[in-house]
């Protein structure tokens, strides 16, 4: 299970990602909606290898084409295959929508067919034995009626209906009239009973496939929302993720993050790290990239946990029972919590699972909130506690010494490479941070022995235009 709130699945990117997908079906729109953590190696597996299946054909745009275009067309019926299941008596309407809805599933397994798309857990059953019930007749029609063909007593009171209005339409005398009236009422009175005898025995006879009838309409869903996967894969080039026994990226990177780099005229430096049990802290500098990198493990865990492809050359993941990305906490404040109170809170949550679970627990920055000597206090003490556990850690900080407690240390490149004596002033914060995003650089160096973390504060400070006078006199007093 993942724990993380709007803001932060925002933050991360996580709905950059699924604001991108391409969902055409009501069924699949649903499902969507309901998008969950798998909870199985072979669901696991098996949404990766339909991925791999679908990507076969889906490069072809006619049959890409074709099928968006039968998933379009499909309406949500489900309360009707539910009223059906309970056995009551479809209206004119429904047993209509009821036949569509068969004829589709129909052209979709036949387009599955021609293009020899075959998916692990997602098949369409025949319904011919309901289209034939709603159908007139040896020809194929899209329509429907309670025809005449249901019921010798049924046509043989329509057959009385026209002739009595044809009566009518010749009478002059005004009560020879209104009795041809009062009969063709008691006819339609009759006819309609006839009609809703038929149309019991129609839904009763349809209730028979209640069940299968709604389990394709769990299946369009599930085809729908793979080869939107699938789609979205090939556009954006991603890769199978593979399950092992750590987390190990090559070359991860965050989309959202990378197109922001990109419009600004940079290059986004992708990143290599290697995850195991225990835990792992990440340095750098303020506005260093540190939460970046965070964000690219955090947003690939879960997608790939969800069947996804993932944004990396090479993603090897060991699903574990659930995830913990805790961030700056801004629902505490509106809540009356200090930033530090709402980290506290959700802290108490994550120590109590670890003791019974296994998990990927993120943190970003904990302990910002307070001041630095406690500050770094509590993330050492974390960082030790945390190790104890068999679960994976991983944790930013801008705190000396916290690094050399930890089972693995790596620092982000940041701006250290940026020359800060090139550039004097910059006027416009806009001009600011498309200047930050062109030469950040978020890729990570494995640390080994202590290092300092960079500070890159002041120079940061020149570049966006703060008074130099402030600038030197914070110098002055640290010296």
């Amino acid at each position: 299970m993942i724990f993380s709130d709007e803001t932060t699945r925002k933050k991360i990117g996580f709905d950059f990602v699924l604001d991108k997908l391409f969902i055409g079906s009501v069924f699949g729109k649903y499902q969507f909606s309901k998008l969950h953590m798998l909870t199985n190696n072979y669901e696991l597996l098996r949404e990766y290898e339909n991925i791999e299946s679908c990507s076969l054909i889906i490069k072809d745009s006619k049959c890409f084409n074709e099928l968006q275009s039968l998933l379009m067309r499909f309406k949500d019926i489900r309360n009707t295959f539910k009223r059906l299941k309970n056995e009551e008596v479809l209206d004119q309407i429904e047993l209509f929508e009821i036949k569509n809805y068969t004829i589709l599933i129909s052209e979709l397994k036949q387009s599955l067919k021609n293009n020899n798309l075959k998916l692990n857990s997602i098949s369409f059953n025949d319904f011919n034995e309901i289209y034939t019930l709603l159908n007139k007749g040896n020809t194929r029609t899209l329509s429907f009626a309670i025809y005449d063909d249901y019921s010798p007593k049924l046509s043989s009171l329509r057959k009385a209906k026209r002739n009595v209005e044809k009566l009518i339409y010749k009478e002059k005398d005004s009560e020879k009239r209104k009795k041809l009236l009062k009969n063709r009422a008691d006819i339609t009175y009759a006819e309609k009973e006839e009609e809703f005898i038929i149309r019991k025995t129609l839904s009763l006879e349809i209730s028979k496939y209640a069940d299968m009838l709604l389990e394709n309409s769990f299946n369009v869903g599930k085809l729908d929302i793979t080869i939107a996967k699938t789609k979205y894969a090939i556009d954006y080039g991603l890769s199978k993720p593979i399950l092992t026994d750590k987390i190990k990226i090559k070359k991860g990177f965050n989309p959202m993050v990378k197109e922001k780099v990109e419009q600004a005229g940079g290059i986004f430096q992708p990143i290599d790290i290697d995850l195991s049990f225990g835990t792992t802290v990440i340095t750098g500098a303020n506005m260093g990239g540190k939460t970046v990198v965070l964000s690219i493990v955090a947003l690939n865990y879960i997608l790939a946990y969800m069947g996804f492809y993932v944004f990396a050359e090479k993603f090897e993941f060991v699903p574990l029972d659930f995830m913990y990305f805790l961030s700056e906490d801004a629902e505490s404040i509106r809540n009356g919590l200090s930033t530090f109170g709402g980290e506290v809170m959700k802290l108490k949550q994550i120590l109590k699972d670890i003791k019974k679970k296994h998990g990927l627990i993120i943190l970003d920055e904990f302990a910002r909130g307070t001041n630095p000597e406690e500050g770094s206090k509590i993330t050492k003490g974390l960082v030790k506690y945390l190790g104890n556990f068999a679960s994976i850690s991983l944790i930013s900080t801008h705190y000396n010494g916290v690094s050399n407690i930890s089972n693995n240390h790596y620092q982000v490149k940041g701006l250290s490479n940026f020359d800060f004596n090139s550039i004097n002033k910059i006027e416009k914060d806009t001009d600011f941070f498309n200047l930050i995003n062109k030469y950040m650089d978020y890729s990570l160096e494995k640390v080994t022995g202590s290092a300092p973390i960079p500070k890159d504060a002041m120079n940061i400070l020149r570049l966006m235009g703060i008074d130099t006078e402030i600038i030197e006199m914070g110098e002055k007093d640290e010296e």
